[in-house]
C-alpha cells in the first residue's frame, strides 16, 4: 500500500479543509513530521488510521474525540484518503459519530470507497473491504504500519500474560482458547454427569422393596457386588408369590357361586317395584286429556295461517309498494322544476365562453416568448459560469508551474553537492577493507568465548537442575513409601471388616456360609473405623499415580545427568579450541572479555565510523540515479505544464468571446424577473383554462339531469297504475282468507299475534301422545312378567355375599402387593445393571478429557497452555527478523531470546531476555538503558512487522509510521537508527518520524511543519 493523499475537515485540531500530499514526498522515502506538542502531528497518523479501519492509531484516543472542537456546526466532519495498492488507486471517505451545537441528534457515522469502477458504502461493508484488500485487521495494521506515540516500547516491557494478548490479536489465535474452554466445559460436564450418576446407582438401589436386614447391610455406597446379592433376595419374594396367588383363586371361586343365586332375587324385586312406578304415571296422564283436546284446537288454527303465509305477506307488500312510488313520484318532480332553474343561468354564461377562449391563446404565445428569453439568459449565464472555473484552473496551474520550477531548481543544486562527496568513494572502500579484515579475526574470538560463556552457564544450570531433580525423586519415593503401607494397612482392616460382617449373622448350630462348620467359638469382631470399599479403591488408585510419578522422577533424573555430560564434553572442546589451561569461572570469562574488548574497541569504532561514511556515501550514489532521472522528469513536466497553460489561456479567450456576444445580442435582463413573469403567465393562463372547463362541464351536465328527471316522471307514473289494480285483487283474496277460517278480522289478528307461543306447545302435546301410548304397551308387559314374581327379603344374604367379597379383595390385595413389588424389583435390577455401564461409561470420557485439559491449560512440564505453545513459535520467528535489525544498531552488541527455563508453577513461555556479547551474559529486558530499550523495541516492532507479512501472505504494506522514541538516542545511536531506516527505505517503503529531535530536523530533507494556532493547526511540507 502506498499512501498518495490525506484530506481532513474538522478533525481534531484540523479545523480548516487540510490536504497532504505524499505524492511529492515518495522521491525522497523518508520524511519528518515535527511541531510544537498539543499541535497535532499525531493527529496525522490518527486521520489515516481512522480512514481505513474507523479507529485511532494509539489506544488511549477515542473516535468521539474526532470531531473538531474549533468546528461550526455546519462544518462536516471527515477524513479521505487515496492510497495505490497493486498498481490500483483506491479513494476512501469516512465520517464519525458526532454531535453538533444546535441539533439534538447526532450525525451518524458513514463510510464510503471508491475504486475508480464500482462505490461501496456502509461502514460494515467498507471495514470488510478494506481488511480483504489490505489483507490485516486493525491490530495487525498498527503492528506493522503504525508505531504509535506512548505504544513504542509497549511489547518490549511487557509480561508473558500482556505479550499474549498482543500477539493473540495479531495472530488470531482465539481459536485455540476457544478449544481450550471447550475441553474445560467437556471436563465439567462429564464430572457432573459422573457424580450424578453416582448418585442415582445408590439412590435407585435404595427404592428396592426387600428385607430390611439386607437393606439395613447394604447402606454403604453402591457397590457393583450388590446387583446379584438383591437379585437372589427377589427370587426369595417370587416364591412366597405363589402362595398367594393361590389363596386368591380359592376366596374368588366362593364368592362368585353365592353372588349368583342372590343377584336373581334382588332383579325379581326390581321389577315389581317398576311396574308399580309405571302404574301410577299411566293414570296421572289419562287426567290431562281435556286440556290437550284445547291444545289440539289451537294448533289447528295457527296452522291455518301458516299454510297462507305467502298470500299474507304479497298483501302486505303491495300496500307498501304502492305507497312509495307515490312518495319518488313527489321527489323527482321537485328536482325537475329545480334543474330548470338552474340551466337558465348556465347557458346565459356558456354563450360569454368564446371572448375567454381568445384571452387564453393569446396568453400561451406570451408564454412561449417569455421562455425563449429564459433559455438565451441560462445559456449567457452558463458560459459564464465556465469562464469563471476555467480561470481557477488557469491561476492554480500558474502556481504548480511555479512550485514545480523551484523543486526542480533546490534537486538540480542537492545532485551537485551528492556528486561531490560521492567522488571519496573509492578511497574510503580500500581503507574499509583492511580495517574490516582486523575486526572480523578478534569478533570471531570474542563470539567463541560468548559461546564458551553460554556453555558453562547451560552447563551450571543443568547441575543446578540435575540436583534439584534428585531432591524431587527422593521426596516422591518417600511419600510413594508411605501411602503405601497405609494402603497395606487399611487393606487389612477391611478384610477383618467384611469376615467381622459375616460373623454377625452366624447363629449356633447353623452352618458357615465359608467353612460349613455349626460351631463358632472364635467369631471375628467388626473395626470402629474401616474405610469403605469406595475409599480404598481410591487409596489404591493413588499409591499406583505415586509409584508412576517417582518413576517418572527418576528416568528425569537419569536423563539430565546424561545431558550434563554431554554439555561437559562440548565445554573441553571449546577449551582446546581457544587454549584455555584455567579452570573456568564467571572471572576468567569476564578478564578474557575485557582484553578482547580493548584490542578491539578502537578498531571497531575506527570501523564503524567509516563504515558508517561508506554506507551513507553508497547511498548517495544510489540516489543520484534516480535523482538525475527525477530531474529529467520534472523539466518534462515543466515543458508540459507550460503546454498546457498556453492551451488553458486559448479556452478562456473563446469563453470569454461567446459569453460577452450572447450579453450583446439580447440585452438581457436578470434571470429572477423572467421568471417571475413566466411564473405569472402560467397561473393566468391556467385559471382561464380551468373556468371554461368548468362552465361547459356544468352546463352539459344540467341538460343530462333535465332528461333524466323526465323520464323518471313518466316511469313512476305507469307504475302506480298498474300498483293500484294488483292492490284491489290482494284484498279481495284477504277477506274470503279469514270468512273461511275466523269469525273475524279481530279473532285472526289475536291468532297471529299468539302464533309463536302456540306453536311451542305443539311438542309438549307430542310428548303426551307418546308417552301415553309408551306408558301402556310398558304396563301390559311387566304384568305378564311378573305375574308369578314375590317380594323377597335379601338382608341376611347381603351380609354372608359382603363377607365373601371381604375375603376375596384381602387375599387379592395381598397376592397384587407382592406382585407389584417383585416386578418392580425386577425392573429397578435390571436399570441398576444398564445405568452401572452407563456410569462406567462417562467415567473413562472424563479421565479422558481431564488428562487434555491439564496438558493445554499449562500444567505440563513447560508450563504453557496450547495457545502460548502456538504463539511462542511465532514469537521466536518475530525475533529472528528483530535479530537481523539490533545487530545493526547496536554494532553486533546485542540478541533478543525468549526465555525457556521453566520456574515455578505460573504459566511462561513469552518472557523475554537479551544477549549482551560483551560480557555474555544475559541479561533483563529492563536491564537495558533508555536508548537501549528504543533501538531494542524498533528492531522488535520491524521484526513484528516482517513476520506478520510473512504470516499473511501476499499483502502490500510499503509504509511505516513512527511516533516519537529517537529522543533516547545519542548521536552514534541516531545514525544507526537512520541506518537501519535508510534500508528499509531503499527496499521501496516510506517512512514517516515524528519528533521533537534537532539531529533528525538537519538530518531528513522532507518535511511536513505543523503549526498551532487559535483556532486550530495547520501545515505546509518543506523540502531541501
Amino acid at each position: 500500500m502506498r499512501i498518495i493523499k490525506l484530506t481532513m475537515n474538522a478533525f481534531m485540531t484540523y479545523k480548516d479543509f487540510t490536504v497532504v500530499d505524499f505524492e511529492n514526498m515518495l522521491d525522497h522515502g523518508l520524511y519528518l513530521i515535527s511541531g510544537p506538542t498539543g499541535s497535532g502531528k499525531t493527529t496525522l497518523f490518527d486521520a489515516i488510521t481512522f480512514a481505513l479501519y474507523g479507529e485511532a492509531s494509539g489506544s488511549h484516543r477515542h473516535v468521539s474525540y474526532f470531531r473538531s472542537d474549533f468546528a461550526d456546526a455546519k462544518d462536516e466532519t471527515y477524513v479521505e484518503l487515496t492510497f495505490e495498492l497493486h498498481q490500483h488507486i483506491y479513494t476512501i471517505k469516512r465520517s464519525p459519530t458526532y454531535y453538533r451545537e444546535g441539533y439534538k441528534t447526532p450525525k451518524n457515522a458513514n463510510a464510503y470507497l471508491d475504486d475508480g469502477e464500482h462505490m461501496i458504502e456502509g461502514v460494515k461493508e467498507v471495514n470488510a473491504k478494506i481488511k480483504e484488500l489490505l489483507g490485516v485487521d486493525v491490530h495487525q495494521f498498527k503492528q506493522i504500519v503504525m508505531i504509535a506515540q506512548g505504544e513504542f516500547t509497549k511489547l518490549i516491557y511487557a509480561s508473558s500474560e500482556e505479550r499474549e494478548r498482543v500477539l493473540r490479536h495479531v495472530f488470531h489465535s482465539e481459536s485455540l482458547v476457544v478449544f481450550e474452554n471447550l475441553l474445560k466445559e467437556q471436563v465439567k460436564t462429564y464430572k457432573d454427569q459422573f457424580l450424578l450418576s453416582s448418585q442415582a446407582l445408590s439412590s435407585r438401589f435404595s427404592m428396592l422393596q426387600l428385607d430390611s436386614a439386607f437393606m439395613d447391610m447394604h447402606q454403604q455406597e453402591f457397590h457393583p457386588s450388590y446387583i446379584q446379592e438383591a437379585t437372589l433376595e427377589n427370587e426369595k419374594l417370587h416364591d412366597q408369590l405363589q402362595h398367594y396367588q393361590t389363596s386368591y383363586q380359592n376366596a374368588k371361586t366362593s364368592y362368585d357361586q353365592f353372588a349368583n343365586l342372590y343377584y336373581q332375587k334382588q332383579q325379581q324385586n326390581l321389577q315389581l317395584s317398576e311396574l308399580q312406578q309405571i302404574t301410577q304415571q299411566y293414570q296421572t296422564l289419562q287426567n290431562q286429556e281435556k286440556m290437550m283436546a284445547s291444545l289440539k284446537h289451537d294448533l289447528d288454527q295457527v296452522t291455518a295461517i301458516k299454510d297462507h303465509q305467502s298470500l299474507l305477506d304479497q298483501y302486505q307488500q303491495i300496500k307498501l309498494s304502492y305507497q312509495q312510488a307515490l312518495n319518488q313520484k313527489q321527489k323527482v318532480h321537485k328536482q325537475l322544476e329545480t334543474s330548470q332553474k338552474q340551466f337558465e343561468q348556465l347557458e346565459r354564461e356558456y354563450q360569454q365562453l368564446e371572448k375567454e377562449k381568445q384571452q387564453k391563446d393569446q396568453l400561451l404565445l406570451d408564454i412561449d416568448n417569455t421562455k425563449q428569453s429564459l433559455e438565451k439568459y441560462q445559456q449567457y449565464h452558463q458560459l459564464l459560469q465556465q469562464y469563471q472555473n476555467q480561470y481557477k484552473q488557469y491561476q492554480s496551474m500558474q502556481n504548480d508551474y511555479q512550485n514545480l520550477q523551484s523543486r526542480y531548481e533546490k534537486l538540480d543544486n542537492r545532485i551537485q553537492r551528492d556528486q561531490e562527496n560521492v567522488n571519496h568513494l573509492p578511497r574510503l572502500e580500500l581503507e574499509l577493507e583492511q580495517n574490516e579484515k582486523n575486526v572480523k579475526d578478534i569478533n570471531k574470538k570474542r563470539v567463541m568465548i560468548h559461546e564458551l560463556s553460554q556453555f558453562y552457564d547451560e552447563w551450571k544450570s543443568l547441575e543446578d537442575h540435575h540436583y534439584d531433580l534428585s531432591v524431587n525423586y527422593q521426596k516422591k519415593h518417600q511419600k510413594y513409601e508411605d501411602i503405601l503401607v497405609k494402603y497395606r494397612h487399611e487393606d487389612e482392616l477391611f478384610r477383618r471388616q467384611q469376615a467381622g460382617i459375616l460373623a454377625s449373622h452366624l447363629k449356633e448350630n447353623e452352618p458357615c456360609p465359608v467353612c460349613g462348620s455349626t460351631h463358632h467359638p472364635h467369631l471375628a469382631q467388626l473395626e470402629t473405623s474401616v474405610l469403605s470399599s469406595h475409599e480404598l479403591e481410591n487409596l489404591s488408585q493413588q499409591v499406583e499415580v505415586l509409584n508412576q510419578q517417582q518413576q517418572e522422577a527418576y528416568q528425569e533424573v537419569f536423563q539430565q545427568n546424561e545431558f550434563v555430560q554431554q554439555m561437559k564434553t562440548r565445554i573441553e572442546m571449546l577449551k582446546k579450541q581457544l587454549d584455555i589451561q584455567e579452570e573456568l569461572s564467571k572471572e576468567v570469562f569476564i578478564r578474557l572479555l575485557s582484553d578482547i574488548v580493548q584490542v578491539i574497541d578502537e578498531q571497531e569504532k575506527t570501523y564503524q565510523k567509516k563504515y558508517n561514511d561508506v554506507i551513507y556515501l553508497k547511498k548517495i550514489q544510489k540516489n543520484l540515479k534516480q535523482d538525475h532521472l527525477l530531474l529529467q522528469q520534472q523539466n518534462q513536466y515543466l515543458q508540459d505544464m507550460q503546454n498546457q497553460i498556453i492551451d488553458k489561456e486559448k479556452q478562456l479567450s473563446l469563453l470569454h468571446q461567446q459569453y460577452t456576444q450572447l450579453q450583446e445580442e439580447y440585452h438581457l435582463s436578470n434571470e429572477q424577473d423572467i421568471s417571475v413573469l413566466l411564473k405569472q403567465q402560467q397561473i393566468q393562463f391556467h385559471r382561464l383554462d380551468q373556468h371554461i372547463h368548468d362552465i361547459e362541464n356544468q352546463y352539459h351536465q344540467c341538460q343530462k339531469d333535465i332528461s333524466v328527471y323526465t323520464h323518471q316522471l313518466e316511469t313512476f307514473s305507469s307504475q302506480i297504475d298498474d300498483l293500484e289494480s294488483k292492490q284491489q285483487a290482494y284484498t279481495q283474496r284477504y277477506q274470503a282468507f279469514i270468512d273461511q277460517y275466523f269469525d273475524s278480522e279481530e279473532q285472526f289478528l289475536d291468532y297471529q299475534k299468539r302464533q309463536q307461543s302456540i306453536f311451542n306447545q305443539e311438542k309438549d302435546y307430542q310428548n303426551y301422545i307418546i308417552q301415553k301410548e309408551a306408558l301402556g304397551k310398558q304396563k301390559q308387559l311387566l304384568e305378564e312378567k311378573t305375574k308369578d314374581y314375590h317380594m323377597t327379603d335379601l338382608s341376611l344374604e347381603k351380609q354372608q355375599l359382603d363377607a365373601l367379597a371381604q375375603k376375596r379383595d384381602e387375599t387379592y390385595t395381598q397376592y397384587h402387593e407382592t406382585l407389584h413389588v417383585y416386578k418392580q424389583n425386577q425392573e429397578t435390577l435390571d436399570q441398576l445393571d444398564k445405568d452401572y455401564h452407563k456410569n462406567q461409561d462417562i467415567f473413562e470420557k472424563y479421565t479422558l478429557y481431564q488428562d487434555l485439559y491439564d496438558y493445554t491449560s499449562g500444567k505440563n512440564p513447560l508450563r504453557m497452555s496450547f495457545e502460548r505453545y502456538v504463539l511462542s513459535a511465532y514469537f521466536e520467528q518475530i525475533l529472528e527478523f528483530a535479530n537481523i535489525e539490533l545487530l545493526k544498531m547496536t554494532q553486533g552488541r546485542f540478541a533478543l531470546y525468549r526465555k525457556k527455563d521453566v520456574k515455578g508453577v505460573k504459566q511462561q513461555g513469552l518472557d523475554l531476555s537479551v544477549l549482551d556479547y560483551e560480557t555474555g551474559m544475559m541479561r533483563d529486558i529492563q536491564s537495558l538503558s533508555g536508548g537501549e530499550s528504543f533501538k531494542a523495541a524498533l528492531s522488535l516492532a520491524l521484526g513484528l512487522s516482517s513476520m506478520i507479512q510473512n504470516y499473511a501472505g501476499g499483502i502490500e504494506l510499503n509504509t511505516l509510521f513512527i511516533d516519537e522514541g529517537f529522543g533516547t538516542l545519542d548521536h552514534e545511536s541516531i545514525d544507526q537508527a537512520l541506518s537501519v531506516l535508510m534500508d528499509l527505505k531503499n527496499d521501496h517503503k516510506t517512512i514517516g518520524i515524528i519528533s521533537h529531535v534537532d539531529e533528525l530536523k538537519e538530518r531528513i530533507d522532507t518535511q511536513i511543519i505543523v503549526e498551532k494556532g487559535q483556532q486550530g493547526s495547520s501545515l505546509h511540507i518543506e523540502r531541501g
